[in-house]
């Protein structure tokens, strides 16, 4: 029981920092709730289809889950820079907060996010756990942290002003360069 709660809590951290530099950016309110139900549904689905994968694919795919969830986030923070600088002269915040996250990006970052609970699924297998209260469990904490990240990130990127786009791109490439030093070294200050 211990350990399932500990790898359920584990699960919301990465989402809380990704939130984190998504909220620096300045969505709305509104882009809140298409964030935090993407991610939830994401990170409650994932573990499901790590279940159906198996353990014949598990070596393979749980030894490249955190490099996939790295290289995710360096490319989404690469396309929040990229937007940044290019539209720096525009003043219009809100067009720039919502191409942040528009279609392809949102669902990248949702998958990001939620690689590891690929591995999770496996996991959950051999600790015998409830599956449906677990995944809602998983879901509904991810829609929490996600809301909490976006409002300290909104917070904190009021203070940034017109550089908080800036930011969440340079928050999202630390992240995923954390993630990748993470997997290289077996550390996890993560």
């Amino acid at each position: 029981m211990i350990a399932t709660v500990v790898l359920l809590l584990s699960l919301g951290l990465d989402t809380f920092a990704v939130a984190l530099g998504l909220g620096l950016s300045g969505l709305s309110r509104s882009q809140w709730v298409r964030i935090g139900l993407t991610f939830a549904c994401f990170e409650g689905l994932m573990p499901v289809g790590g279940l159906f994968l198996g353990r014949h694919l598990s070596s393979v795919i749980g030894a490249w889950a955190g490099y996939i969830a790295a290289v995710l986030l360096i490319v989404v923070g690469a396309f929040a820079l990229k937007e940044a600088i290019s539209e720096m002269d525009e003043d219009d915040d809100a067009d720039k907060a919502a191409s942040l996250l528009g279609g392809k990006k949102l669902l990248l970052t949702g998958l990001s996010v939620s690689v590891d609970e690929l591995a999770v699924g496996f996991s959950l297998g051999l600790l015998h756990v409830a599956l449906v209260s677990t995944l809602a469990y998983i879901a509904l904490q991810a829609f929490g942290i996600t809301f909490l990240g976006l409002a300290l990130g909104a917070r904190l990127g009021k203070r940034l002003g017109d550089r908080a786009e800036f930011a969440s791109g340079i928050v999202l490439i630390l992240l995923g360069i954390a993630l990748l030093v993470n997997q290289i070294t077996g550390s996890h200050f993560l």
